[in-house]
């Protein structure tokens, strides 16, 4: 081959790069995706849409009726909503119940987000939101037991109204999120063709053959 020839082989090589694999699955995917993998432990992708399915359903009728609760059995029961205003912001009760909605809803998704990515910033948040729906519940109590407003029975009827709404927003904003992360689950391993079966049984065969040895 003439160096001319040889030349111009060499400029094609170098316009046209190899290509990048660009679908090759990043290592913290593979490690989120391999972290709830454990911690959920589904059987196969059947049980995976299950779960979804499941857990999104549960957690949205929680929130759905700690929202009916809040209706029901604050705003529109026969409380002096000019009686006992928070000292802090200075919002009636039946605001106070809707922001202890809104806090345990974001706090709880900010603290499972930071649990399973690994971040710093939403566990910061969630701590903050998590101090001041503590103090929204517990700020009735405190006020019967030094009766200003209302009597302490008032105050403990008031907190018990908070913490199931609290208890109960908490609870449905969590099984949202896990929703959520195993939604996310389901299409990494349809793009990236992972076998959930198959990984979990070779992940039992592995651990048989680690007890085998142990035994010996």
């Amino acid at each position: 081959m003439s160096e001319e020839a040889e030349s111009q082989s060499v400029d094609i090589e170098a316009s046209n790069p190899p290509p990048l694999e660009v679908d090759d699955p990043s290592e913290s995917n593979l490690e989120l995706a391999n972290r709830l993998t454990i911690r959920f432990d589904p059987a196969n992708r059947g049980e995976l849409r299950d779960m979804i399915s499941t857990k999104g359903q549960l957690g949205g009728g929680l929130v759905t009726l700690m929202i009916v609760f809040w209706w029901l059995a604050i705003d529109s029961i026969t409380d002096n909503l000019e009686v006992g205003v928070s000292k802090f912001f200075s919002i009636n009760f039946s605001d106070v119940a809707l922001v202890v909605i809104c806090l345990a809803l974001l706090s709880s998704i900010l603290k499972d987000l930071s649990r399973e990515l690994g971040l710093l910033a939403p566990s910061f948040i969630s701590g903050g939101m998590l101090i001041f729906s503590v103090i929204y519940v517990f700020e009735p109590l405190i006020n019967g037991m030094w009766p200003n407003d209302f009597e302490l029975s008032e105050g403990m009827f008031r907190t018990l109204r908070l913490a199931i709404l609290w208890v109960g927003v908490t609870a449905g904003a969590k099984m949202l999120v896990d929703s959520a992360l195993l939604m996310w689950l389901k299409t990494f391993i349809d793009a990236e063709g992972i076998d959930i079966e198959s990984k979990n049984s070779s992940q039992s065969g592995e651990d048989l053959e680690v007890a085998e040895l142990l035994a010996e």
